[in-house]
């Protein structure tokens, strides 16, 4: 009887286990999603404006048939008087680098939002000036309260986060909000 080389055998049971552990961890595409960026562009034109109240996400693919394409996120603009400023053409928010982040176990999809004023609470300091700052990043994570799907806020410059927790944001860090159930203020 041929006996089989030991080192064979090892590496053998090494690409199996190496082989499940990346077939169990792989996304499906309802659980795929991408760390998106707000460019300051598009957010500084919004909050330019004295009519902008709130800022409205919603889950977005640009190629639904692609499953390796994850969710990323479009941007509508809501005024003061409760209208959409940019019903028609909401703004669009990159991928982050190549992030992508699987979620797991139950997940509510829905709208998010984050106010004016939580957002210039993250752009400037606690004296008012405006921090320099090339986007926002939307990471997403799930609420253990109530499986919604929110999105942690960063801040970043030169591809480096700025740590933007300071008295106005309560010192800590700011999520997006789930709507529903979250109402609008």
């Amino acid at each position: 009887m041929k006996k089989h080389d030991p080192r064979f055998i090892k590496l053998f049971y090494l690409a199996v286990i190496a082989g499940s552990l990346l077939f169990m961890t792989s996304c499906k595409q309802a659980t795929k999603f991408a760390q998106v960026k707000y460019t300051a562009a598009q957010v500084n034109h919004w909050l330019d404006s004295a009519k902008t109240d709130n800022f409205i996400f919603q889950f977005y693919t640009p190629n639904a048939d692609d499953p390796k394409h994850p969710y990323q996120l479009v941007s509508y603009v809501i005024d003061t008087a409760g209208n959409y400023l940019n019903a028609l053409h909401p703004d669009t928010l990159g991928i982050a680098k190549d992030t992508t982040i699987c979620l797991t176990g139950k997940a509510v999809l829905g709208n998010t939002y984050l106010t004016k004023k939580a957002i210039i609470a993250i752009i400037s300091t606690d004296s008012g000036k405006k921090r320099d700052y090339d986007y926002l990043t939307f990471t997403p994570k799930i609420m253990a309260s109530n499986q919604h799907v929110v999105y942690a806020i960063g801040l970043v410059k030169n591809d480096m986060p700025i740590d933007y927790r300071d008295a106005d944001t309560g010192n800590g860090d700011i999520d997006s909000n789930p709507s529903p159930p979250a109402k609008l203020p």
